[in-house]
């Protein structure tokens, strides 16, 4: 069973979207339903006050209750919401990022040995990471990638590359990206959000675009070359890695990107990275 299986299955036990939550307004609650208003509680009010949103303002703060729903909420948003206003898509990207960032602070290390299964090298990749180098760090990712799994004449790893890959190299990787960007790249954050927004390893054209939003690869419409990613601490959570300039490590389209995404998220947990 896939980690998105896990996901999903844990949400939909633990969940039932068509109750109000603590934050919705109910007849008897503590919460104060809105001035002139009448309110639906659970996932249908939400989907009410998505559709009614007029201003910006209104919208904002749909989106905002819709994501305390987890997928179901964030589906509704790309659905009904139209995210191409820069001020509104800026909001869901971060609400989305700082729900994945609370997840990966929490397990942040300090110090770690730079273990390698392959006996790789991987101060170079902490000294670019050390020195805020995002842009050769994201280069250097990649590379490190295809020599671990012996892909360089490809320039791209696949699922099955993604499965074989040593879990110990993989945990080098992800925490030096963790460390030195504190939680806001890495391979974790990026799955946190796949799985907040697609979470499928069939090809998905919408759930990747959603992906894509989120980690701001894709934006205003369009998706960002990769020289024209931010290779700052100021992009979106889970903006890198991206995979170098090229194909890089099979994040280059829908079609490879859902199945490898969903194959890193498996292989994330079944190493225990978090």
């Amino acid at each position: 069973m896939t980690e998105c299986k896990h996901f999903l299955n844990k949400t939909a036990m633990s969940e039932n979207f068509k109750q109000p939550r603590e934050y919705d307004a109910v007849l008897g609650g503590q919460v104060p339903p809105p001035k002139d208003g009448v309110v639906l509680g659970g996932i249908e009010g939400v989907k009410r006050r998505l559709m009614g949103a007029t201003s910006l303002e209104q919208q904002i703060i749909a989106v905002e209750e819709a994501l305390k729903y987890g997928q179901a909420g964030t589906k509704l948003v790309f659905q009904i919401v139209n995210t191409e206003s820069e001020k509104l898509e800026f909001t869901v990207s971060s609400l989305l990022g700082q729900q994945a960032l609370a997840k990966v602070q929490s397990h942040l290390h300090s110090d770690i040995p730079l273990i390698s299964a392959v006996d790789l090298n991987y101060s170079r990749l902490e000294n670019l990471l050390a020195s805020r180098k995002w842009k050769d760090a994201d280069q250097e990712t990649a590379s490190i990638m295809l020599r671990v799994c012996d892909r360089q004449p490809q320039g791209f790893l696949d699922p099955s590359d993604v499965e074989k890959f040593p879990c110990e190299d993989l945990n080098t990787i992800e925490t030096l990206w963790q460390k030195y960007s504190n939680g806001r790249f890495g391979f974790v954050v990026q799955t946190h959000i796949w799985q907040m927004v697609g979470c499928t390893s069939n090809p998905d054209w919408e759930a990747w675009c959603r992906f894509g939003k989120g980690v701001g690869w894709f934006s205003q419409g369009a998706w960002r070359y990769w020289n024209d990613l931010r290779f700052d601490l100021s992009a979106n959570v889970g903006h890198l890695p991206r995979g170098g300039a090229f194909i890089g490590w099979g994040l280059g389209d829908f079609w490879t990107g859902c199945r490898t995404l969903s194959a890193l998220a498996e292989k994330l947990a079944n190493c225990k990275i978090a």
